[in-house]
């Protein structure tokens, strides 16, 4: 150190030791110093913590914010699908309403089918009826026919019988009298004499006929009681 800056410093420090009030001035002065460098370093601190604070809460606003974000994305994306499932939902709406009307034509003309087949069928079972009355009166007839034929059978066979037997009493009687004719033997000769005998053929010949037109009748009833049966059993 120069001794000029000595001496200066001598007689500033002798000044400053006489001057009780730039002591306490630069005392003053001194600890204004302190208090604003103190102040300037809480302020600082202070500033520095409201900046961390302010940077934190930037950090969880920029965090919720893009929480947030992501939760309107999934939104929206879940909007879009739901959309495109109202979308299909609807097309499967008017493809099951055109399905269901289509439906109800083919139920309606189905019905209307079922009301012409009833009809049919009644109409049928109608017409069966009357077939089945008729099959039934046949049969009847046929059954009287067969009873008839069989009883005129019956009288024919005991009618040739009766004439068989008195052939055979002829011709017993004949043979016992022998060349002796006496009235009771001509009067049985006359009795059954060829005009009698020509007449019993011409009976015979009657029941003949008789017989032969119930056995075309019997044949015919049954072929047309065998064709009605047919035409039942077809229906």
């Amino acid at each position: 150190m120069s001794v000029s800056n000595q001496s200066s410093l001598s007689s500033s420090s002798s000044s400053m030791d006489f001057d009780p009030l730039l002591k306490d001035l630069n005392e003053k002065k001194q600890s204004f110093r302190r208090n604003v460098v103190s102040l300037a370093a809480e302020l600082k601190e202070e500033a520095e913590t409201k900046a961390r604070h302010m940077e934190e809460e930037i950090f969880k606003l920029q965090t919720r914010l893009e929480e947030r974000n992501g939760q309107l994305q999934a939104s929206a994306s879940a909007a879009e699908k739901y959309l495109r499932e109202l979308d299909d939902l609807r097309s499967q709406l008017s493809v099951t309403q055109a399905t269901a009307d289509a439906s109800a034509a083919s139920a309606q003309s189905a019905q209307l089918q079922c009301v012409t087949l009833l009809k049919e069928l009644d109409e049928k079972n109608s017409s069966l009826k009357e077939h089945e009355d008729r099959v039934t009166r046949l049969g009847e007839q046929l059954d009287n026919l067969q009873k008839d034929l069989q009883a005129r059978e019956c009288s024919q066979k005991l009618l040739k019988d009766e004439v068989l037997r008195i052939e055979h009493d002829i011709m017993q009687a004949v043979a016992k009298a022998g060349a002796n004719k006496d009235c009771e033997l001509r009067k049985l000769l006359d009795e059954v004499s060829p005009k009698n005998f020509e007449k019993i053929n011409k009976l015979l010949t009657v029941k003949d006929e008789e017989i032969t037109k119930l056995k075309d009748e019997i044949r015919i009833m049954s072929a047309h009681w065998k064709l009605k049966t047919k035409e039942l059993e077809s229906q």
